[in-house]
């Protein structure tokens, strides 16, 4: 026995989605678990696996196609056609097109006429991960030719592709939104993040004093405000423009994961404190003269 999981997702022609895939996930659980020979079909722009149009359809005794919803469309034809001499299975489909169900020998609904059942994507079991907020700087004219902002950018989004880590972008602008910004918006965001990223002084700062601890990546050459806010707040985990590498990266991704960073962290925000509160008093000193 051999079976071919394929989905929406094996498909260059349309668009699949992540609930596809965690179907998918589901049903080779199964099949490791009951330890049946299986493969998986990607679509080549996924370059993930084998394309289901260069395989040997005699050696699969079943083809189980995922989720997502079961219509008469030519990319459902071709491939139930080239697997015809297997049992073809449809699993957690939603029934749009009745005519659809003869392409396929068993198909377990999860809804149609008079059926509703759980979606298979509830029982992921995908490995938690960290989620990174990342916050970009522009290219910071102000610094001439020692601005590498163009460079490190490149260089951390690549690495996030690279490592399939999750994350999202700390938008630190006010201009040019199509809706209003407020700081509350950024902070709340920086808050649930596991690690901050970041390319610019405010993020650092603001994830220091949420208890978030951050990779401060300074993308000016020599160094800027970035590495002088971190000095400022006795923050360690600093990387240089001429430091910042795939491996650099992942180096202080370790560290801001590793437990050990919450003396630092509220050192930070003591310090900070500190220095607040000296401001005010500067400020409340030059109001009496």
């Amino acid at each position: 026995m051999r079976v071919l999981v394929a989905g929406w997702f094996s498909f260059d022609e349309v668009i699949a989605t992540i609930g596809d895939e965690l179907g998918a996930d589901v049903v080779v659980g199964w099949l490791r678990e009951l330890g049946i020979d299986h493969s998986v079909a990607w679509a080549p722009y996924l370059q993930r696996g084998p394309d289901w149009r260069e395989l040997d359809p005699a050696e699969f005794t079943h083809l189980v196609f995922l989720s997502g919803p079961l219509s008469d469309v030519p990319v459902l034809r071709e491939l139930t056609s080239a697997f015809a001499g297997a049992q073809r299975w449809a699993v957690n489909v939603s029934v749009v097109d009745d005519g659809a169900r003869a392409f396929f020998d068993e198909v377990w609904e999860r809804d149609g006429p008079g059926v509703a059942r759980p979606d298979l994507a509830v029982a992921t079991t995908t490995p938690d991960v960290p989620v990174l907020a990342v916050a970009f700087a522009p290219a910071q004219q102000e610094y001439g030719a020692r601005s590498r902002s163009e460079r490190v950018r490149a260089v951390v989004e690549d690495w996030l592709k690279t490592r399939a880590l999750p994350w999202f972008e700390l938008d630190m602008d006010l201009y040019e939104k199509q809706y209003d910004r407020f700081p509350s918006q950024v902070e709340a965001l920086v808050r649930r993040a596991d690690v901050v990223l970041s390319m610019r002084l405010h993020a650092l700062v603001l994830g220091l004093a949420h208890g978030v601890p951050v990779i401060a990546c300074d993308p000016v050459a020599g160094g800027a405000k970035v590495s002088a806010q971190a000095a400022a707040l006795g923050w360690p985990l600093v990387l240089t423009a001429a430091e910042i590498d795939p491996y650099a990266l992942d180096a202080a991704l370790e560290h801001a994961l590793s437990g050990t960073l919450g003396g630092p962290i509220a050192a930070a925000q003591r310090r900070g404190r500190a220095g607040v509160a000296e401001a005010r008093d500067w400020f409340t000193r030059q109001l009496g003269r």
